[in-house]
């Protein structure tokens, strides 16, 4: 089988999210192969454009040659500035620009002020020139105000002074009387203008005077104020006080703290805080030393009597009963005596407690005294600081006021603070300074710009689905073929719907033989058992593609049943008459059964069932039941059903009969449909969780640069030639059309 030479993306797209083709897809970076396509395919319109500007840029050269020639005059001035440096106080009015520049920039205003222009227009020289026979009397200081250029050369000292008149007798004549009145006046002007500057800085000057008088006479007062000691750049001796006092305060506050827990304890009962010294202290008492004494000696007489007279003789028991005693005394005494130095410890504490108390509280008062007076000495610090601030500030302006009076001084006395010098005078001019001769490749060249940016934007603001790229690159959905114009084809086909059946030797018939390829490279032939072929809109020739595309298949020997389920505006009958004036909607209300209404036409294997009697309520019939057991019948009795359904922007029988079947193919029609529309239709489809197998790009036109030109002259070039027996296209190769062609098929 011959095959169309096609590209990856023009066999079969990849296949991309739902969500990426209900919402339209993302523009893909544009490629420097995209851009060449672009210019390639509207070449013509390219050339047109590059000519028609190419003419119009010659021919503005070549009027302004002949009738508005422009002939340029310069004369040079030097200037030498002995102007002081500004002061740093005044404002720069153009700041980023050097000094002297700017000092030029003044001198080029000045040349072309009025006053000199006026005395200019006076002058017999200038009376004599054509342009001013020329200018009417009124226009005539308006024009040269526009006519005369000054301004600084940049790197030298130099100031351009020019001026383009038609006349090549004119611009040299009134270049240097302008330059003559300026030389005359320029240094009267300064001398003047720094005489008066040199008034208002010394007024200035007085001003800061007095204000430095004001500032001492504050600084002195506030320092009065000011602690003893005090320096602006030394320490504060209240920040000091200040200090000391903190510490103060945390020692006393430490020491409370310390007795008010000592105080705690000693309250505690059961004798907490007593200390091993307090217990032999208590053990060093006369009463308990002898009370300690007689219990000792009573326990050695108690040892001795019982080994003497045995543990149950009389005077045994009454050594034990007086131990007894003594123990008990002293067991007495030793708690009297650990009760007595607790009471001593805690009255202790206790005073030493309140002591440390009354010492915090009179710290803590003096603290905040201090910090009160503290505030008040920062404060006042403040504004001292401040004041000398502003003193030291007004002395160095006042140092800057005095230099600058100086120099303006020195320069009213020597009468000429700026050195002016006519450096070169105009020369008649030899040749036209406009039009120069490099316009004419410049212009050539931003013609052929022009012609290629609006060749380019054309393309971009052309929304419309037309290439294959298109297809991928904005709806994100697999590309399963493109259809070519019928018109493009060399074989007469007389009935487009028909095409694959009438003319199977044609490129049009081989066009759907890749299509039913690349629709069984998708998924397996049982996910594919019954497919919607709809389009966003009428007249995308989506009928076409069903009858062809059910035509195709069948001649690969699988059992096709083609279904009109378009019962807005059917039309498959038009091509496969019904043998019954029913239908699918004769079935859909139980007006009997399949075979009543499938017809087989005469070709092998197609079987067709039209759409019958519209009824009232098509999307109703298209989510009933009855519908659901159809397609299960009829895809078990068929190998492929094959749906043509009513657009899916204009009813909901599409995106119904979508979620029903195996899946769905959109048409889209090229330079038709635009890419919002189409990525519409799309959405809807992945709304309701359909399938789409891809898309298909209808009628496709030859262009130059286009899709199907080189295919179409390659295709039946391949051919066998009319000796060998092979077949003779019915006419030539059509002729390349621009991008205006749209005529719906």
């Amino acid at each position: 089988m011959t095959t169309l030479p096609a590209t990856v993306t023009e066999r079969i797209g990849l296949p991309a999210p739902p969500s990426a083709g209900a919402a339209g897809g993302g523009d893909a970076g544009v490629s420097l192969q995209d851009i060449l396509a672009i210019l390639k395919g509207r070449m013509l319109l390219v050339v047109f454009l590059f000519i028609l500007f190419s003419g119009l840029t010659v021919g503005a050269w070549v009027a302004a040659h002949y009738y508005s020639p422009r002939y340029r005059a310069e004369a040079y001035v030097e200037c030498i500035s002995d102007k002081p440096k500004p002061m740093a106080i005044v404002d720069d009015t153009t700041p980023g620009v050097k000094e002297f520049d700017r000092f030029v920039l003044t001198q080029g205003h000045f040349v072309t002020s009025p006053e000199i222009l006026m005395d200019t227009l006076r002058t017999a020289e200038v009376r004599g020139t054509e342009w001013y026979k020329d200018v009417p009397d009124d226009d005539r200081l308006i024009e040269l105000m526009d006519l005369v250029k000054a301004g600084p050369m940049r790197g030298t000292n130099l100031l351009k002074v020019s001026i383009e008149t038609r006349s090549q007798g004119d611009p040299h004549v009134i270049v240097n009387q302008v330059v003559r009145l300026y030389l005359n006046r320029v240094k009267e002007y300064n001398t003047g203008e720094f005489r008066r500057e040199r008034e208002v800085y010394q007024e200035e000057l007085d001003q800061v005077e007095s204000q430095i008088v004001d500032k001492d006479r504050q600084l002195g007062a506030v320092q009065k104020q000011l602690p003893p000691g005090f320096s602006s750049t030394g320490s504060n001796p209240v920040a000091i006080d200040y200090q000391m006092a903190s510490e103060t305060v945390k020692e006393y506050r430490l020491m409370y703290e310390e007795l008010r827990g000592l105080h705690e304890i000693y309250s505690r009962p059961g004798g907490a805080g007593l200390s091993p010294e307090d217990t032999q202290l208590v053990e060093m008492d006369p009463k308990v030393a002898t009370l300690s004494n007689q219990r000792f000696s009573l326990m050695q007489q108690l040892e001795v009597a019982r080994k003497d007279l045995g543990s149950n003789h009389q005077e045994i028991s009454e050594l034990q009963k007086y131990l007894e005693v003594v123990e008990t005394q002293l067991t007495d005494e030793r708690q009297n005596r650990l009760i007595e130095i607790l009471a001593f410890k805690k009255e202790q504490v206790h005073t030493a407690m309140l002591n440390s108390q009354y010492a915090l509280l009179k710290a803590s008062e003096e603290l905040a005294d201090t910090k009160a007076y503290l505030a008040d000495m920062d404060e006042m610090v403040t504004q001292y600081l401040g004041l000398e601030e502003e003193l030291e500030l007004l002395k160095e302006t006042r140092e800057l006021y005095r230099t600058h009076v100086r120099d303006l001084d020195r320069i009213v006395r020597e009468r000429g603070a700026i050195r002016v010098e006519l450096r070169e005078s105009a020369l008649p001019p030899i040749q036209r300074s406009f039009p120069q001769k490099f316009l004419i490749p410049v212009g050539i060249v931003l013609s052929l710009v022009f012609a290629v940016g609006i060749a380019i934007m054309l393309e971009f603001v052309d929304t419309s689905l037309r290439t294959p790229q298109d297809v991928v690159r904005h709806l994100r959905i697999p590309l399963l073929g493109v259809v070519p114009d019928v018109d493009d084809e060399e074989v007469e086909i007389e009935q487009i719907e028909t095409a694959v059946r009438d003319a199977p030797q044609s490129m049009y018939a081989e066009v759907f033989r890749t299509i039913r390829a690349n629709l069984q490279f998708t998924t397996t032939a049982e996910q594919q058992r019954s497919i919607v072929i709809t389009s966003p809109s009428p007249e995308d020739g989506k009928t076409a593609i069903a009858c062809n595309l059910a035509s195709m298949i069948a001649q690969s020997g699988r059992r096709v049943l083609l279904v009109d389920a378009n019962f807005r505006k059917p039309a498959i009958h038009r091509f496969y008459p019904p043998k019954s004036g029913g239908g699918l909607s004769n079935l859909l209300v139980g007006d009997g059964k399949l075979d009543d209404f499938v017809t087989s036409p005469d070709q092998a294997n197609l079987f067709v069932l039209c759409s019958g009697p519209l009824p009232p309520n098509p999307a109703e019939l298209m989510g009933s039941q009855q519908m659901a057991d159809l397609l299960t019948e009829a895809a078990g009795r068929y190998d492929q059903v094959i749906l043509d359904t009513a657009p899916v922007l204009l009813a909901s029988d599409a995106s119904v009969l979508a979620t029903r079947t195996d899946g769905a193919i959109m048409v889209f029609r090229a330079k038709h449909n635009s890419r919002g529309i189409a990525g519409r239709a799309c959405g809807l489809l992945s709304r309701v969780n359909a399938h789409i197998f891809g898309g298909i790009l209808n009628a496709a036109q030859v262009r130059r640069g286009g899709y199907f030109r080189e295919q179409l002259r390659t295709f039946y070039d391949y051919r066998p030639d009319e000796d060998d027996g092979g077949v003779t296209p019915a006419r030539a190769l059509p002729k390349d059309r621009g991008d205006n062609s749209d005529k719906p098929k």
